[in-house]
């Protein structure tokens, strides 16, 4: 086993957590996709408003590769297709009616240790699983046409108060993850099969798994749970490939999908944030209302993010819980203003400066943060706090961002731009005394890249 200790990084200490066993909800009224998180993919409608679909039934697939399908995880009836700017795609809505499944074949654990690549990647497409498949570099969906130059399984998650591996998966997973590596495993078609676990993690579903290349554990502060940060150490993407990777709870989907012959849509998700009266562990499905998992709020404007603080996107509270994400932040939304709140020592403040008294020391407790900038946009200062943050091996964050920001896509192609994960993007956002999105610029020059590639 590879161990890796991850120095670099940032644990940000922000209150909210989920606590206690997990809490079994009915199925919600209607389930809500956003297209806009399948990175890469351009969506056409499979289903309308007024068609009814059965669970595994698609919803919409890419344009330029239609096998490719985003499935309905319940049976029910399409009641709105919501689209913004220049028509995009921005939710599609499906009233639970029932349960009725379409079925695929349903194969035995000792049947799947000898399945071939092209049964399992047929399946996988036809039963929307594929979609769970992400590549690096740039994060879009994988493509099935494209052979992988190594499959990454991450059971790692070191994001701020989001979900991992003892909650998301339990002991009697252990088959159904099984099961999943055998068909990545036939996927990959030669190509290496790594796993990712926590330093000194003994989860029962994770242990004594056939069909592993190498398995690795990391340690240290976030990032070192992101699987872009994992790949760049375990299997560095060579130039012009791509390398796969997927998260250990959503194999198990897939193996309990293949072992079953349907769709599995069932999804945990973690209700978070100083915005919630009681932040918890949920099991529903995939898609549920934010609103629907999170349960009671406390009084006041709130902001609703789909998945992490740092790289989770706004939404309303009846937008989805996520296909990708496992968690759904509320945080208040109202910062007060502080009479000479930048000049007082503030030991009731975080920061990672010694601009107040949490500066000086780790943290001992989880604070409020809340989502104001503490100041106002200005030119960049090589204060040296991004290297503070970025794990990738051999990246300078600092000129990688200047020439992105000078619109030089050599120079940023030379400096990393395909190696630096967003989460190591948005940390920079979150340490820059200059308020600048590093994020933002980063997945708009990867558009940009992807356009001109």
């Amino acid at each position: 086993m590879g161990q890796h200790r991850i120095n670099k990084g940032l644990n940000i200490p922000i209150a909210g957590a989920a606590k206690g066993d997990v809490v079994e909800l009915d199925r919600p009224s209607t389930v809500h996709f956003d297209p806009r998180e399948f990175n890469g993919l351009i969506p056409r409608l499979a289903a309308r408003e007024g068609d009814v679909v059965k669970r595994g039934q698609p919803l919409f697939f890419h344009k330029f590769n239609p096998e490719l399908v985003i499935v309905s995880p319940v049976e029910g009836r399409v009641t709105a297709v919501t689209r913004g700017k220049r028509r995009v795609i921005t939710d599609v809505a499906v009233e639970v009616t029932g349960d009725e499944a379409v079925t695929h074949k349903a194969w035995t654990l000792g049947e799947l240790a000898g399945i071939d690549a092209a049964a399992a990647k047929e399946q996988l497409l036809a039963s929307g699983l594929f979609a769970f498949l992400r590549t690096r570099p740039l994060d879009y969906v994988a493509t099935p046409d494209q052979a992988p130059s190594a499959i990454l399984i991450s059971a790692t998650e070191t994001g701020p108060l989001q979900p991992g591996a003892d909650v998301l998966l339990s002991a009697d997973d252990k088959d159904a993850f099984q099961a999943g590596v055998h068909v990545l495993k036939a996927v990959a078609a030669g190509a290496p099969v790594h796993l990712t676990t926590a330093e000194g993690s003994s989860h029962p579903a994770l242990s004594g798994v056939q069909g592993i290349t190498e398995s690795h554990s990391f340690s240290g502060p976030h990032p070192a749970g992101d699987p872009g940060v994992q790949i760049n150490h375990v299997c560095p993407v060579p130039d012009g490939r791509k390398a796969w990777y997927i998260r250990a709870w959503d194999v198990a989907r897939i193996g309990r999908s293949f072992l079953s012959g349907s769709f599995d849509a069932s999804a945990v998700y973690a209700a978070v944030g100083t915005g919630l009266t009681q932040p918890r562990y949920v099991r529903t499905v995939l898609g549920a209302p934010a609103g629907f998992v999170a349960g009671g709020t406390v009084a006041g404007p709130l902001r609703w993010i789909r998945g992490s603080v740092l790289t989770g996107g706004r939404i309303s509270e009846q937008a989805g819980a996520g296909f990708y994400t496992r968690a759904v932040h509320v945080m208040k939304d109202e910062v007060p203003r502080e009479f000479l709140g930048w000049a007082l020592p503030k030991p009731s403040k975080f920061s990672i400066f010694r601009a107040y008294l949490s500066g000086f020391s780790t943290p001992s407790k989880a604070y409020d943060l809340l989502p104001g900038m503490n100041g106002g946009h200005r030119a960049i200062v090589p204060s040296g706090a991004f290297r503070k943050v970025v794990a990738s091996p051999d990246l300078e964050p600092l000129y990688l961002f200047k020439a992105i920001i000078s619109g030089d896509l050599e120079e940023s192609l030379r400096m990393g731009l395909l190696d630096i994960s967003m989460e190591e993007a948005a940390l920079c956002t979150y340490v820059d005394p200059c308020k600048n999105e590093y994020d933002v610029l980063l997945g708009d020059f990867l558009a940009y890249y992807a356009k001109e590639a």
